[in-house]
């Protein structure tokens, strides 16, 4: 259980403007009890334990106690392991970008790295006569256990599977016991230290993800075994651990007495391998910080006349290299070098990704004019367009052959396909790709290369990206790593694009436009070399291999390859101008500057209940006035008495993506959604649909948007950037205010003092930082975390035990700083708890009118024979700690904002089945409802403009047939939204498209 009075917490001297943002510095001083997934381990004469609680190494009494921190907030030091006599201790550490193993003395002093590579080496533990220690590695290609000679820095590899194989432990001097991932008999074995790839013996098979053994008398052994809702403490085969009881996964330890130390609940224990109670080893560790003063930027959200256009997206150079084309406001565009841009094509449909054939005279590119997202072809004298794919799922970034009679494209699934250019036949070239960037021909078009993540291992899914070639005649790949463990391109559209004579290659790497030498195979003959100085995008080839076109923050540049210089800057020389509001009844809409919403009932988003037959009167796109009912009003009048109106919902933590189509905006606003925050993106296209939401364009929400995230060597996402120790991060921190971005994101496998070094600079711009980690990150000033369980770079999260439940380091921590939390229960089970038990929103005709069919068909498969009692309870036990943990939060004064990281689940609609799951954690309905308005709102600092439904502030409302203040599940009753002034009838969203 979950103690509810943990630790002791004061906070000192916070003044705050708006409802949340910090004005002055805040300190916070924390007493600890609890550590969520903290690892234990005991000192061999008895007197000491350590723990790696947050990521810092502390020392206490072996009895329980105060304990003392040895190593800074910046280490992020995991797993400790004690040498046999005492005088050290092994860990694993992030210094920098990926995991070393580290050794300092009991007191931190004489801390130093005892490897260096740029692999992760993990989970040491030290030999018993103390001159080896045991790791697990991903320096061959899956993860292997190794042996460090320390006198000497040698290596041996123990394990050579093509398995995992991890967490080792030492069953006597000369053996080596791990856990194994095999496909056959997962477990734990042993072998010999002595040798490679020697002998093994299976010592414990068990269901479930296994953690490290530790033997003991008579060689038994005790390890942690996590199979669904269950966490176990097996000594062999016979679980010890208490039924409800959760285990963390780390190495236990046998102590002199029989016992066994091991950690769980939030605590340290030990308990006797025969059986009975545990005891808990209390401890406290003082936590003190000050966070540091923080405004965010005023955001303009009256923009008037025309604005210079950011978003253009996919630029490609004509293979004369006398045109550029592009994709921008929804549409096809093509210039002249020197010239004017005209539009190719004009309509409400999402039309991108334009590629030159050829000759010249063709662009093909993406378009869901006809439905879908397929793939069409335009003419560029005549105008004609038509259509070549017809696929039910999303067909993106094409690229024509060499000779034009094929276009190679990726499908929404990650798969390779050709499409014959005349007769419309699709193939399939390759499998499922994890987002594969845009496919490059080979001269002989014999093959394509793409950008593809090359993962270091299976069992942790991030690696760089690399040059996938693949054949068209379905032969066998080949990777190729012109710059080693440096990602080549950001896959999406930065390469690598081959040229047409075959000698060179080309490819966006630490950010800069660079280009290599390569065989008639693609085989590169030498490293790639920077053809440019600035942060570079999107490069296209001529056609005579001499030139290359590239994007850069302020336009395009054309560079010659060989001279290594710039010939010509581009700039677009396109603008937008903002749409004026009007009433979308249906197709068409007429403007009505002045208008008043009559509303039955009404919450404005600040007050704990509803007010009752309300005007609110608004002026273009702001209210100029809410007051009591009056019957004569100038403008029209929207009639809402029969409906409650709160204020625009706001999806805080959705990715967008271009294979939705223009549907996706339609797709927001029918749930009542008026913003929506996206949290990493290609900065282009972020661009793209702001522009073209706030135009008109498209029909969409309000935009707050980032670019790409800044994260380590090692990426996972397509566009995430990968920084090393070069000069990247001034380039992109750069990119970012020229871009003016809302916010900046950092990922998981930045490491902490570059995260820090990030969040300065970003701060310095006015703009908050978010990420997946929540200490040390919140000390030095991280205004937000996402998700309660997400991707942690430690195999295991900090944040959120296996079993979904949060200890009051983290419940602490959050409360006493006012760091928001980002929960996104849907994603760990809650969307799927919620479906299981009422699966009827997969015949709401939203999801029938505006989602691909595939969305329903899977759901309905998997709901189509109802869920099994224990299955139901099974989830139930996993979904419940997080939806209490959201509540802790709340009542203990944090901020929990609502977001859902679509589109893993439903864009939209789950975010109403998100505030179902904080419902269901008992908060009232009015604390829910201000995670998606107010709290949302104020965390991304648009406090002033949106969030409640005041004078001054922004239109933005949501319709409800119901009252969601007495039943949340009403939220999903939405007949209308209002959007910046503009209204929208649902009815008319389903109806299809419009451009304002």
């Amino acid at each position: 259980m979950q103690k509810t009075l943990a630790a002791a917490v004061v906070v000192v001297g916070a003044v705050l403007v708006g409802r949340g943002q910090q004005a002055a510095p805040r300190p916070v001083h924390l007493t600890l009890h609890e550590g969520t997934n903290v690892a234990a381990a005991l000192s061999p004469d008895g007197r000491t334990i350590a723990i790696d609680l947050l990521g810092t190494l502390w020392m206490l009494p072996a009895d329980g106690g105060a304990a003392t921190p040895i190593t800074d907030i910046f280490l992020d030091a995991r797993q400790p392991s004690w040498s046999p006599d005492g005088r050290r201790l092994a860990f694993q550490a992030y210094r920098d970008s990926t995991w070393q193993i580290w050794t300092a003395a009991p007191d931190g002093k004489e801390l130093k790295p005892a490897t260096s590579s740029p692999y992760d080496d993990r989970e040491p533990a030290w030999s018993p006569d103390g001159s080896r220690i045991a790791f697990s590695s991903d320096r061959s290609g899956s993860y292997d256990i190794w042996v460090l000679t320390i006198a000497t820095g040698a290596l041996r590899q123990i394990t050579s599977a093509a398995s995992n194989e991890f967490m080792p432990s030492w069953r006597s001097a000369e053996v080596v016991a791990y856990v194994s991932d095999r496909r056959e008999r997962p477990g734990i074995y042993s072998s010999s230290a002595a040798a490679t790839g020697g002998s093994e013996t299976l010592v414990a098979a068990s269901d479930g993800g296994l953690a490290a053994p530790a033997f003991g008398p008579g060689g038994a052994v005790a390890f942690n075994a996590i199979a669904g809702s269950r966490s176990r403490l097996m000594i062999g085969d016979r679980n010890i651990a208490d039924s409800d009881e959760d285990v963390f996964p780390f190495r236990p330890q046998w102590l002199p007495n029989g016992d066994v130390l091991y950690t769980a609940d939030g605590k340290i224990k030990r308990r006797p391998a025969g059986g009975g109670a545990a005891r808990t080893i209390e401890f406290s560790a003082d936590v003190s910080f000050t966070r540091p003063a923080f405004v965010p930027k005023h955001h303009r959200f009256d923009l008037t006349g025309p604005q210079p256009v950011r978003g253009i997206v996919y630029p490609a150079i004509s293979p004369d290299g006398r045109r550029v084309a592009y994709a921008a406001l929804g549409d096809i565009w093509v210039m002249d070098a020197e010239g004017a841009p005209r539009r190719l094509t004009s309509d409400a449909a999402l039309d991108t990704a334009p590629a030159w054939s050829p000759d010249g005279r063709s662009l093909a590119y993406c378009s869901d004019r006809a439905g879908g997202m397929n793939i069409w072809i335009h003419d560029v004298q005549s105008g004609a367009d038509r259509q070549i794919t017809r696929l039910t799922t999303a067909a993106t970034l094409p690229a024509w052959s060499r000779d034009g009679g094929r276009i190679a494209f990726v499908d929404a699934d990650g798969q390779l396909m050709i499409v014959d250019a005349e007769g419309g036949a699709v193939r399939k070239m390759h499998d499922r790709l994890n987002a594969p960037g845009r496919p490059s021909w080979s001269p002989d078009g014999s093959a394509v290369v793409v950008s593809s993540l090359k993962v270091y291992s299976t069992r942790f899914r991030e690696g760089t990206n690399e040059v996938l070639r693949v054949p068209t005649d379905g032969s066998a790949d080949r990777w190729f790593d012109p710059a080693p463990h440096k990602s080549i391109g950001m896959r999406e559209d930065y390469g690598p694009i081959w040229s047409p004579d075959g000698s060179q290659m080309a490819a966006i790497v630490d950010g800069l436009l660079t280009a290599w030498p390569v065989g008639r195979d693609g085989a590169p003959l030498g490293p790639p070399r920077p053809l440019s100085t600035e942060l570079a995008a999107s490069p296209t080839w001529s056609g005579d291999s001499r030139q290359i076109l590239y994007q850069t923050d302020a336009g395009m540049k054309i560079v010659d390859v060989g001279a290594r210089r710039v010939v010509r800057e581009i700039a677009p020389h396109l603008t937008w101008t903002p749409a004026p509001p009007r009433y979308v009844v249906a197709r068409g809409g007429a403007a009505d500057r002045t208008k008043t919403v009559h509303a039955g009932r009404f919450w404005n988003g600040v007050s704990n209940s509803l007010q009752r037959d309300v005007d609110i009167v608004i002026d273009g796109n702001r209210i100029t006035r809410v007051e009591p009912h009056r019957a004569a009003h100038a403008g029209a009048v929207i009639d809402a008495s029969n409906e409650t109106v709160i204020p625009g919902l706001i999806e805080i933590h959705t990715h967008l993506s271009q294979n939705f189509g223009e549907a996706l905006g339609r797709a927001f606003l029918s749930w009542g959604i008026t913003t929506v925050r996206n949290p990493a993106t290609n900065t282009f296209e972020a661009m793209e649909a702001r522009e073209s939401f706030e135009s008109g364009a498209r029909v969409g929400p309000r935009l707050v948007t980032t670019g790409e995230p800044f994260d380590g060597t090692r990426i996972y996402y397509p566009g995430g950037t990968s920084l090393g120790d070069t000069g990247q991060v001034p380039l992109e921190l750069q990119h970012a205010k020229d871009f003016d971005y809302d916010f900046v994101k950092t990922y998981v496998r930045l490491p902490d003092l570059m995260q820090k070094r990030i969040i300065d600079a970003a701060h310095a711009m006015g703009m908050p930082v978010t990420s997946h980690e929540l200490y040390p990150a919140v000390a030095y000033g991280a205004d937000g975390v996402e998700h309660i369980r997400g991707t942690s770079r430690r195999g295991y999260s900090p944040k959120v035990s296996a079993l979904m439940r949060s200890y009051r380091d983290v419940i602490d921590l959050l409360t006493a700083s006012k760091m928001t939390l980002t929960p996104t229960i849907g994603i760990q089970g809650g969307f799927r708890l919620q479906t299981l038990r009422d699966p009827s929103w997969i015949d709401d005709a939203r999801i029938r009118a505006l989602y691909p069919p595939s969305i329903a068909e899977r759901w309905r498969g998997e709901t189509r024979t109802p869920a099994p009692a224990a299955a139901l309870a099974d989830a139930e036990r996993l979904v419940a700690p997080q939806e209490r943990t959201v509540l802790q939060v709340v009542r203990g004064g944090g901020r929990v904002t609502a977001g859902t990281d679509a589109p893993i689940n439903p864009y939209g609609l789950s975010l109403l089945m998100e505030l179902e799951n904080y419902a269901d954690g008992g908060l009232t309905p009015v604390e829910v409802l201000r995670t998606a308005t107010t709290v949302s709102a104020d965390a991304m600092g648009v406090s002033a403009d949106i969030g409640s439904l005041e004078p001054g502030k922004l239109a933005d409302m949501t319709f409800i047939d119901g009252d969601p203040l007495q039943n949340i599940k009403d939220l999903r009753r939405v007949r209308r939204v209002i959007k910046d002034g503009n209204v929208y009838e649902v009815s008319a969203l389903l109806a299809g498209r419009s451009r304002n």
